[in-house]
């Protein structure tokens, strides 16, 4: 088990919104994850915060498990997986966060799993190869890349082994090849990875290229490729918000 894995142990809570499976430890926590809102207080919702219906005896106030804000059961009705805060069953969600949270469900239900295991066809592999090159070095090692079962770090083993703290990535840059003046298929063949080392301002770059004598490896290699460069867009949308 890797550094970046050994503090992977979960437990069950029950908070006012559900049941929730977290890891016993914060810092072992999935930086995909998000916290539980506040909830707006009963005593400042009199009203549907999205149709404006009174609230009353029969008409009862819910509250959006992601945005906590206060709906009739018309505007909150739908009950919709929420794995970002590690819900066990599906919780009540307004009609806007209930979309949000259907769309990100390919997200995790693939994107992360294809990094944590690589999948081609009905194989599954741990993680997809690369030749890895540090910094500036002319030197590239054979190196096995997935990311760790808490979703915190890019493991690279080898010969050697490193550890990429994702919230320390501040660049993914997929390398190409096949594009013409004309337009055409590409076809992603590597990245390129900026990020900080703990206590350094200055970033430390690695690159990702997929070898062309692995033939088995290619397709591997590019879904890889592909879920890293959709999971690092995701991230650094949300850190623009």
């Amino acid at each position: 088990m890797s550094g970046g894995e050994a503090r992977d142990a979960k437990k069950l809570v029950r908070s006012p919104s559900g049941l929730r499976m977290v890891p016993e430890h914060r810092s072992a926590r999935s930086p995909f994850g998000l916290d539980e809102p506040p909830w707006v207080p009963d005593k400042e919702c009199p009203r549907c915060m999205q149709c404006d219906t009174k609230f009353d005896f029969i008409t009862r106030k819910h509250h959006c498990r992601r945005c906590g804000k206060c709906f009739c059961d018309k505007c909150c009705s739908k009950k919709v997986p929420l794995p970002r805060m590690c819900f066990v069953d599906p919780v009540r969600q307004c009609a806007e966060c209930a979309l949000i949270s259907q769309k990100e469900t390919e997200f995790y239900d693939k994107q992360l799993k294809v990094l944590m295991n690589g999948k081609v066809m009905m194989l599954f592999f741990p993680g997809a190869t690369f030749f890895v090159t540090l910094g500036t070095s002319d030197k590239s090692e054979l190196m096995v890349c997935r990311l760790s079962n808490n979703q915190r770090y890019l493991i690279l083993d080898g010969d050697s082994h490193y550890e990429i703290e994702i919230v320390q990535i501040s660049t993914v840059q997929i390398l190409t090849e096949g594009f013409t003046p004309g337009g055409g298929n590409t076809r992603a063949i590597g990245m390129v990875v900026q990020y900080r080392l703990p206590g350094s301002p200055e970033l430390t770059q690695v690159k990702f290229t997929a070898g062309e004598d692995l033939s088995c490896n290619k397709k591997l290699s590019a879904t890889w490729l592909a879920a890293m460069h959709k999971v690092s867009g995701a991230r650094a949308g949300e850190q623009e918000k």
